[in-house]
């Protein structure tokens, strides 16, 4: 029985054995907003809890998997009363770790499935799922340092090697699917006529085992990471991305900002090496 839940900025379909998150704010290329970050992360609760699911999908509509953090909402961030500047932005931060954190940590296995663009904070959550799939037109890359930020989650150097991690994060580069399947951060790069298709085998497999089997082999995977001082790096990296916001001057902030409000996310893209 197929059952959909909608929000405001997602929607969830519960197919059988398969929970999906779909990333819903077509008009900005599934921006990530402080909205979607909390909507995805009660929707993967809520499909953690449900006994018949065995496997979680997140992916994004209209053609795009997501252009990563809102930028517009980010420079307008409202700032409380005797709030420190510092601590609006960790909130922000701290709300697209939690969904990284949680995919990593789903007692579920979780499957990324990526058309279009996964750029910056949408491509951390699809480094942070156990398995991703992605059609051969996809592009992926962490752009943020183009713009003197950091990834909001530091996965990237736990999936694809140090070496790799370096170009990617000193240039801003962004790649295509068949470059990211060699690296390791797609499974299985397929054409956007066949994906549903691969995708569908996937999880047909996955259902077929034992959920008791699939998240004792999931945690013992990701010990092995955690063993390594994942959880630490991952913390390390936040107060970093922090760290980085304001060493840039003022003026940098502010003329960023205005490209991005004036402009608008999509036209501010097209200016970073994509």
């Amino acid at each position: 029985m197929n059952i959909q839940t909608v929000y405001k900025t997602i929607y969830c379909e519960t197919n059988e054995h398969v929970a999906t998150i779909i990333l819903d704010r077509p008009t900005v290329m599934n921006a990530i907003n402080r909205q979607m970050a909390l909507e995805v992360l009660e929707a993967l609760t809520i499909a953690d809890t449900n006994e018949q699911v065995k496997v979680v999908v997140i992916r994004g509509s209209n053609g795009h998997f997501s252009a990563g953090v809102d930028l517009k909402e980010v420079y307008d961030l409202p700032q409380p009363i005797g709030a420190e500047p510092s601590e609006v932005w960790r909130e922000h931060l701290e709300s697209l770790l939690a969904v990284s954190i949680k995919l990593w940590e789903l007692t579920k296995p979780t499957i990324a499935v990526v058309e279009g663009h996964a750029l910056g904070g949408a491509a951390d959550w699809v480094l942070s799922t156990d398995l991703a799939l992605a059609a051969d037109t996809a592009k992926i890359g962490e752009p943020e340092i183009q713009f003197g930020a950091a990834p909001p989650t530091l996965m990237l150097p736990w999936v694809v090697g140090i070496r790799k991690t370096k170009e990617l994060l000193f240039t801003g580069d962004t790649i295509s699917a068949q470059e990211a399947l060699q690296y390791g951060i797609y499974n299985k790069v397929a054409p956007t006529a066949q994906l549903e298709n691969e995708l569908t085998k996937l999880t047909n497999k996955i259902s077929k085992i034992p959920a008791s089997a699939l998240k004792l082999t999931k945690k013992s995977i990701n010990k092995t990471y955690e063993l390594q001082h994942l959880r630490d790096a991952l913390d390390y990296n936040l107060e970093t991305s922090i760290s980085m916001f304001f060493l840039k001057q003022e003026r940098e902030v502010a003329e960023t900002a205005q490209k991005i409000r004036e402009k608008g996310l999509k036209a501010f893209l097209q200016n970073v090496s994509l």
